[in-house]
């Protein structure tokens, strides 16, 4: 199984670069980075946050019954992967450029898709609102956007049958005796 977070943070980057600028960047969380292009999009994080409400300790049960079987796992842990934007530019009507496209695509987007699943999108802090330090001639805005409920699965997987042999057996209607015992399975 793939990683679903990996997976979802890659299609938001993705999204950004083609939606805001090119120069959109992952950079880790407590990492050092160097702006090489203005104007440009950093993206930092993301901080996991679990989703405690949504935390369950049963089993969770899927059923194939063309298969006539079963996957029996533990329920995910969900996360919110929180993110801060930091936008750079070399002047201020630039600055306030890409501060309106970023507002843009959190209002035309507010999921994020991957392939097998989709998840809201949210902003906590807008873009402008969160205070950083600037150590350099740079404009910069920054604002703190989040990823809801990604799913996180552990490893622990069961799988069995539902019907673990079939036989039919064909009784004479009065007097109830078998006839034939038919076994489809071989």
């Amino acid at each position: 199984m793939a990683s679903c977070i990996r997976e979802v943070v890659e299609a938001l980057i993705k999204k950004l670069q083609s939606d805001v600028t090119q120069h959109t960047v992952l950079v880790p969380l407590n990492d050092y980075y160097e702006v090489k292009h203005t104007s440009s999009l950093l993206v930092i994080g993301p901080k996991l946050d679990e989703n405690r409400s949504k935390r369950n300790s049963e089993k969770r049960v899927e059923v194939d019954r063309d298969n006539l079987s079963y996957t029996e796992r533990n329920w995910p842990r969900y996360y919110h992967l929180d993110f801060d934007f930091v936008l750079t530019a070399d002047n201020g009507a630039a600055l306030l450029d890409l501060q309106e496209k970023v507002i843009a695509f959190f209002l035309d987007n507010p999921e994020i898709a991957t392939a097998d699943c989709v998840f809201k999108l949210r902003e906590m802090v807008p873009i402008g609102g969160l205070e950083r330090p600037n150590l350099s001639n740079l404009r910069q805005a920054s604002g703190r956007y989040r990823i809801e409920d990604v799913e996180v699965f552990d490893h622990d997987v069961f799988e069995g049958k539902i019907v673990l042999y079939r036989n039919f057996r064909l009784c004479d209607f009065g007097s109830r005796r078998l006839i034939e015992t038919y076994k489809p399975d071989e």
